[in-house]
Protein backbone atom coordinates (compact mmCIF):
# COMPACT_ATOMS: atom_id res chain seq x y z
CA UNK A 1 0.00 0.00 0.00
CA UNK A 2 1.78 3.14 -1.12
CA UNK A 3 0.43 5.36 2.06
CA UNK A 4 1.57 2.87 4.17
CA UNK A 5 5.18 2.88 2.50
CA UNK A 6 5.45 6.22 2.46
CA UNK A 7 4.28 6.42 6.09
CA UNK A 8 7.13 4.30 7.31
CA UNK A 9 10.01 6.27 4.53
CA UNK A 10 8.82 9.30 5.80
CA UNK A 11 9.21 8.05 9.31
CA UNK A 12 12.64 7.15 8.43
CA UNK A 13 13.70 10.14 7.33
CA UNK A 14 12.70 12.36 10.27
CA UNK A 15 14.56 9.82 12.41
CA UNK A 16 17.25 9.73 10.02
CA UNK A 17 17.53 13.88 9.71
CA UNK A 18 17.64 14.02 13.46
CA UNK A 19 20.14 11.35 13.76
CA UNK A 20 22.16 13.66 11.20
CA UNK A 21 21.72 16.68 13.03
CA UNK A 22 23.05 14.77 16.39
CA UNK A 23 25.96 13.48 14.63
CA UNK A 24 27.01 17.35 12.99
CA UNK A 25 26.34 19.28 16.76
CA UNK A 26 28.54 15.79 18.06
CA UNK A 27 31.12 16.21 15.60
CA UNK A 28 31.39 19.55 15.57
CA UNK A 29 31.66 20.01 19.45
CA UNK A 30 28.69 22.36 19.73
CA UNK A 31 26.04 22.23 22.12
CA UNK A 32 22.31 20.33 21.81
CA UNK A 33 21.06 23.20 24.48
CA UNK A 34 19.03 24.86 21.23
CA UNK A 35 16.96 27.12 23.02
CA UNK A 36 17.39 29.74 26.25
CA UNK A 37 16.97 28.88 29.80
CA UNK A 38 13.51 30.31 31.35
CA UNK A 39 14.94 33.05 33.75
CA UNK A 40 14.81 31.43 36.75
CA UNK A 41 16.03 28.30 35.86
CA UNK A 42 18.97 29.93 34.76
CA UNK A 43 18.86 32.06 38.00
CA UNK A 44 19.05 28.48 39.63
CA UNK A 45 22.18 27.59 38.04
CA UNK A 46 24.14 30.59 38.05
CA UNK A 47 23.18 30.60 41.77
CA UNK A 48 24.27 27.06 42.28
CA UNK A 49 27.57 27.70 39.73
CA UNK A 50 28.72 30.73 42.09
CA UNK A 51 28.56 28.65 45.19
CA UNK A 52 30.75 25.80 43.61
CA UNK A 53 32.93 28.40 42.24
CA UNK A 54 33.61 29.41 45.21
CA UNK A 55 33.88 26.31 47.00
CA UNK A 56 36.37 25.45 44.59
CA UNK A 57 38.19 28.48 45.15
CA UNK A 58 38.43 27.91 48.85
CA UNK A 59 39.66 24.46 48.22
CA UNK A 60 42.07 24.99 45.45
CA UNK A 61 40.03 23.02 43.23
CA UNK A 62 39.71 23.47 39.67
CA UNK A 63 36.81 25.94 39.01
CA UNK A 64 33.68 24.68 37.32
CA UNK A 65 32.57 25.34 34.31
CA UNK A 66 29.59 28.20 33.63
CA UNK A 67 26.07 26.75 33.37
CA UNK A 68 25.04 27.23 29.57
CA UNK A 69 22.02 29.96 29.88
CA UNK A 70 22.03 30.65 26.19
CA UNK A 71 21.09 28.53 22.79
CA UNK A 72 23.69 27.35 20.69
CA UNK A 73 22.92 29.38 17.76
CA UNK A 74 24.98 27.53 15.32
CA UNK A 75 23.33 23.79 16.85
CA UNK A 76 20.00 25.51 15.47
CA UNK A 77 20.87 26.91 12.64
CA UNK A 78 21.84 23.39 11.98
CA UNK A 79 18.63 21.60 13.02
CA UNK A 80 16.84 24.10 10.80
CA UNK A 81 18.74 23.11 7.89
CA UNK A 82 18.51 19.42 8.62
CA UNK A 83 14.96 19.86 8.94
CA UNK A 84 14.45 21.42 5.52
CA UNK A 85 15.70 17.95 4.08
CA UNK A 86 13.51 16.83 6.01
CA UNK A 87 10.32 19.19 4.28
CA UNK A 88 11.99 18.57 0.98
CA UNK A 89 11.79 14.71 1.46
CA UNK A 90 8.36 14.76 2.37
CA UNK A 91 7.64 16.00 -1.21
CA UNK A 92 10.15 13.69 -2.73
CA UNK A 93 8.57 10.50 -1.18
CA UNK A 94 4.70 11.67 -2.63
CA UNK A 95 6.06 12.20 -5.96
CA UNK A 96 8.16 8.35 -6.01
CA UNK A 97 5.40 6.51 -3.61
CA UNK A 98 2.88 7.56 -6.31
CA UNK A 99 5.22 7.25 -9.32
CA UNK A 100 4.59 10.74 -10.65
CA UNK A 101 7.24 13.67 -11.51
CA UNK A 102 7.49 17.13 -9.50
CA UNK A 103 5.09 18.79 -12.43
CA UNK A 104 2.10 15.53 -12.24
CA UNK A 105 2.39 15.57 -8.71
CA UNK A 106 1.00 19.46 -8.20
CA UNK A 107 -1.25 18.71 -11.04
CA UNK A 108 -3.13 15.59 -9.30
CA UNK A 109 -3.34 17.71 -6.03
CA UNK A 110 -5.35 20.24 -8.10
CA UNK A 111 -2.32 23.17 -8.22
CA UNK A 112 -2.40 24.33 -11.87
CA UNK A 113 -4.73 27.35 -11.07
CA UNK A 114 -6.45 28.72 -7.66
CA UNK A 115 -9.73 30.46 -7.91
CA UNK A 116 -9.50 33.49 -5.41
CA UNK A 117 -12.91 34.13 -4.81
CA UNK A 118 -12.40 31.40 -2.45
CA UNK A 119 -9.59 32.64 -0.29
CA UNK A 120 -12.46 33.31 2.17
CA UNK A 121 -12.54 29.94 3.44
CA UNK A 122 -8.86 29.50 4.47
CA UNK A 123 -8.76 33.19 6.01
CA UNK A 124 -11.79 31.93 7.71
CA UNK A 125 -10.22 28.44 8.62
CA UNK A 126 -7.71 30.42 10.38
CA UNK A 127 -9.97 32.29 12.39
CA UNK A 128 -11.58 29.09 13.73
CA UNK A 129 -7.99 27.42 13.96
CA UNK A 130 -6.59 30.15 15.96
CA UNK A 131 -10.36 30.10 18.57
CA UNK A 132 -9.78 26.35 19.21
CA UNK A 133 -5.93 26.83 20.02
CA UNK A 134 -6.26 30.11 22.53
CA UNK A 135 -9.32 28.76 23.48
CA UNK A 136 -7.37 24.89 24.33
CA UNK A 137 -4.54 26.41 25.51
CA UNK A 138 -6.55 28.58 28.81
CA UNK A 139 -8.39 25.59 29.39
CA UNK A 140 -5.69 23.42 29.93
CA UNK A 141 -4.12 26.28 31.84
CA UNK A 142 -7.03 26.40 34.45
CA UNK A 143 -7.58 22.45 34.73
CA UNK A 144 -5.09 20.56 32.47
CA UNK A 145 -1.12 19.06 32.89
CA UNK A 146 0.98 21.38 32.18
CA UNK A 147 2.07 18.70 29.53
CA UNK A 148 -1.18 19.62 28.06
CA UNK A 149 -0.42 22.82 26.77
CA UNK A 150 0.34 24.12 23.83
CA UNK A 151 4.45 25.30 23.10
CA UNK A 152 5.42 26.80 19.89
CA UNK A 153 7.74 23.94 18.12
CA UNK A 154 10.08 26.66 17.30
CA UNK A 155 12.32 27.75 20.30
CA UNK A 156 12.10 31.33 21.37
CA UNK A 157 16.13 31.62 20.76
CA UNK A 158 15.91 31.72 17.09
CA UNK A 159 14.95 35.76 17.61
CA UNK A 160 18.44 36.23 18.83
CA UNK A 161 20.20 36.49 15.38
CA UNK A 162 18.84 37.64 12.34
CA UNK A 163 20.39 34.66 10.03
CA UNK A 164 18.44 32.44 12.14
CA UNK A 165 15.19 34.05 12.38
CA UNK A 166 15.72 34.32 8.33
CA UNK A 167 16.32 30.57 8.49
CA UNK A 168 12.95 29.87 10.76
CA UNK A 169 10.92 32.43 8.77
CA UNK A 170 11.67 30.41 5.31
CA UNK A 171 11.08 27.10 6.47
CA UNK A 172 8.05 27.86 8.71
CA UNK A 173 6.44 30.03 5.96
CA UNK A 174 7.48 28.65 2.75
CA UNK A 175 8.80 24.81 3.14
CA UNK A 176 6.06 23.48 5.61
CA UNK A 177 3.35 25.01 4.25
CA UNK A 178 4.72 23.18 1.00
CA UNK A 179 5.95 20.25 2.12
CA UNK A 180 3.38 19.23 5.10
CA UNK A 181 0.53 19.64 2.76
CA UNK A 182 1.91 17.34 -0.11
CA UNK A 183 2.73 14.77 2.24
CA UNK A 184 0.07 15.07 5.07
CA UNK A 185 -2.96 15.89 2.76
CA UNK A 186 -2.21 15.39 -1.02
CA UNK A 187 -0.88 11.78 -0.59
CA UNK A 188 -1.61 10.38 2.65
CA UNK A 189 -5.55 12.04 3.05
CA UNK A 190 -5.99 11.28 -0.79
CA UNK A 191 -4.73 7.92 -0.35
CA UNK A 192 -6.85 7.14 2.31
CA UNK A 193 -10.17 8.61 1.03
CA UNK A 194 -11.11 4.81 -0.09
CA UNK A 195 -12.14 4.52 3.35
CA UNK A 196 -14.23 7.91 3.41
CA UNK A 197 -13.53 11.25 4.82
CA UNK A 198 -13.28 10.75 8.40
CA UNK A 199 -10.97 8.23 8.49
CA UNK A 200 -8.90 9.47 6.05
CA UNK A 201 -8.92 12.89 7.64
CA UNK A 202 -8.32 11.43 11.41
CA UNK A 203 -5.44 9.00 10.54
CA UNK A 204 -3.47 11.79 8.06
CA UNK A 205 -4.43 14.44 10.80
CA UNK A 206 -3.00 12.28 13.89
CA UNK A 207 0.38 11.75 11.70
CA UNK A 208 0.66 15.37 11.10
CA UNK A 209 0.09 16.33 14.39
CA UNK A 210 2.71 13.35 16.07
CA UNK A 211 5.55 14.93 13.76
CA UNK A 212 5.56 18.04 15.34
CA UNK A 213 6.50 15.95 19.14
CA UNK A 214 4.72 18.56 21.44
CA UNK A 215 2.19 16.71 23.92
CA UNK A 216 -0.04 19.62 24.63
CA UNK A 217 -0.44 20.28 20.36
CA UNK A 218 -2.39 16.69 19.68
CA UNK A 219 -5.68 17.66 20.75
CA UNK A 220 -5.41 21.01 19.07
CA UNK A 221 -3.23 20.34 15.53
CA UNK A 222 -5.64 17.24 14.95
CA UNK A 223 -8.72 19.06 14.68
CA UNK A 224 -6.47 21.53 12.35
CA UNK A 225 -5.70 18.74 10.44
CA UNK A 226 -8.71 17.70 10.12
CA UNK A 227 -9.91 21.55 8.94
CA UNK A 228 -6.61 21.71 5.91
CA UNK A 229 -8.33 18.02 5.10
CA UNK A 230 -11.26 19.82 4.69
CA UNK A 231 -10.19 22.51 2.95
CA UNK A 232 -8.45 20.72 0.27
CA UNK A 233 -11.23 18.07 -0.18
CA UNK A 234 -13.97 21.02 -0.44
CA UNK A 235 -12.60 22.71 -3.59
CA UNK A 236 -9.90 19.89 -4.90
CA UNK A 237 -7.00 22.35 -4.67
CA UNK A 238 -4.34 21.62 -2.35
CA UNK A 239 -3.66 25.46 -2.44
CA UNK A 240 -6.52 26.67 -0.25
CA UNK A 241 -4.69 24.09 2.66
CA UNK A 242 -1.55 25.52 1.94
CA UNK A 243 -2.85 29.20 2.29
CA UNK A 244 -4.30 27.94 5.38
CA UNK A 245 -0.76 26.64 6.70
CA UNK A 246 1.20 29.71 5.63
CA UNK A 247 -1.14 31.89 7.18
CA UNK A 248 -1.39 30.21 10.51
CA UNK A 249 2.59 29.70 10.43
CA UNK A 250 3.17 33.29 9.44
CA UNK A 251 0.87 34.60 12.48
CA UNK A 252 2.61 32.86 14.77
CA UNK A 253 5.86 33.74 13.17
CA UNK A 254 4.97 37.77 13.24
CA UNK A 255 4.33 37.30 16.78
CA UNK A 256 7.24 36.02 17.34
CA UNK A 257 9.28 38.91 15.57
CA UNK A 258 6.93 41.48 17.48
CA UNK A 259 8.10 39.92 20.81
CA UNK A 260 11.77 39.33 20.04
Amino acid sequence: MPVLIGGLVALGLYIGTTLLFAFIVAATDHSFQVDDRDVFGAAGDIARWSDERLQAAVEGRNLPSPPRVWADLTSLRIGLATTMVYQVGLIAIAGIATRQTGRELFASFGMRRYDWTGVWRPVLALFVAYMLVIGYGAAMERIGPDILVPESTVPGAVARDNLTLAMTGVLACLAAPLAEESFFRGFMFTGLLRWGFWPAAAISSFAFTIAHLDPGSVIPFFWIGVIMAYLYRSRGTLWDSILFHFMFNFTSFLVLVATR
